[in-house]
This record gives C-alpha cells, sequence and structure tokens, in this order.
C-alpha cells in the first residue's frame, strides 16, 4: 500500500546578514473541493501567521502538491537508458534575446539518431507541439519561468547531465 504524500507550504525566511531558511507545513485539504487559488490564499494566511512568529523576513513561497502518476504511464523505466542523458532544448521567448531551456533526463536511445543528434519527429515532435503551442494539453500553457509565452523551438542537443551522486561524470554533449 502506497501512503499518500501530503501537500506542503514551505517558506523561505531570510534573517538579517542573509542567512535563509525554511519553515515547512505539512497540510491536508479536500482535493474535491480546494481550487489552486484557495490554496494560495490559504499559504498566504499561514504566512501571515509565519511572519508574526519569525525575527526574519519571508522572501517566498511555495505550495507543493505531490501527486501519483498517471496509470497510462510506463510501469518500469526502459532497460539501459541514464538519466544522464538528457534531451535539451531551448526556446524562443515573445519580445527577449534570451531563451528558455527545457531538460528531458533519461532520453530514450530509440529517439536519438546515428550521428547522436535527437529526432525531432514523433514522440519529440509531439512534446514541441504541446510546449509550444498546447496541443494535446487541455486548460494549461507552458512559459518560461517569467511568464512569457515560448514563440519557436531555437536548438537542441543531446547532452550528459549528472543527476545523482556516485554516479560517473560525462561532459558530451552533441548540439543539433
Amino acid at each position: 500500500m502506497t501512503m499518500p504524500s501530503p501537500t506542503i507550504f514551505s517558506y523561505e525566511i531570510e534573517d538579517a546578514v542573509g542567512v535563509r531558511a525554511t519553515a515547512d507545513f505539512f497540510i491536508s485539504y479536500d482535493a474535491a473541493t480546494e481550487t489552486v487559488e484557495a490554496l494560495l490564499g490559504a499559504a498566504a494566511a499561514l504566512g501571515g501567521l509565519v511572519d508574526a512568529v519569525t525575527g526574519g523576513k519571508i522572501k517566498g513561497f511555495h505550495v507543493l502538491v505531490p501527486a501519483l502518476p498517471d496509470p497510462g504511464w510506463k510501469a518500469t523505466a526502459v532497460a539501459n537508458v541514464d538519466a544522464e542523458q538528457t534531451l535539451l532544448e531551448n526556446f524562443h521567448i515573445t519580445d527577449s534575446k534570451y531563451l528558455q531551456a527545457i531538460d528531458i533526463p533519461a532520453l530514450r536511445d530509440t529517439l536519438i539518431d546515428a550521428t547522436g543528434r535527437p529526432i525531432l519527429t514523433g514522440a519529440i515532435a509531439a512534446l514541441n507541439a504541446g510546449i509550444l503551442s498546447g496541443t494535446g494539453l487541455t486548460g494549461i500553457g507552458i512559459q518560461s519561468k517569467f511568464l512569457e509565452n515560448l514563440t519557436s523551438l531555437a536548438d537542441y542537443a543531446v547532452t550528459f547531465r549528472r543527476h545523482g551522486r556516485g554516479r560517473r561524470a560525462v561532459s558530451r554533449v552533441v548540439v543539433g
């Protein structure tokens, strides 16, 4: 039996000399009736109570809502695919010279061509359609970390990034 993971309200607090710490609260609520807006309101209200107790400044807060995997997703990982093998895609942003990077760990070998570049058809094309136009997604839009629209794929690569302790470090990058 799998135990449910609690929702967490996490507050980042900074003291007078700039040292940061967090205060985490494990939250229960009725997921059938609560909205994201209501959770954020509750977190802000609790933050007011925390603010009255702490001598530090609350720099911000996060609401972490864990969820179980969709039953339609694969049940086990594909053999011989390391988390370090990463699809790195950079997207243009509306009215900005900067790019938004998106990393997907454990890129399938079958999505890499003989030259080591990602194959931008099939599964990767479907992912990019979801990222850029919301195709296949309901009720959300994927944006940059500053909430600007992503307009097009700028560049892409297969990279190798260390994700875990004790794993081998590889510094090879194949740019598309």
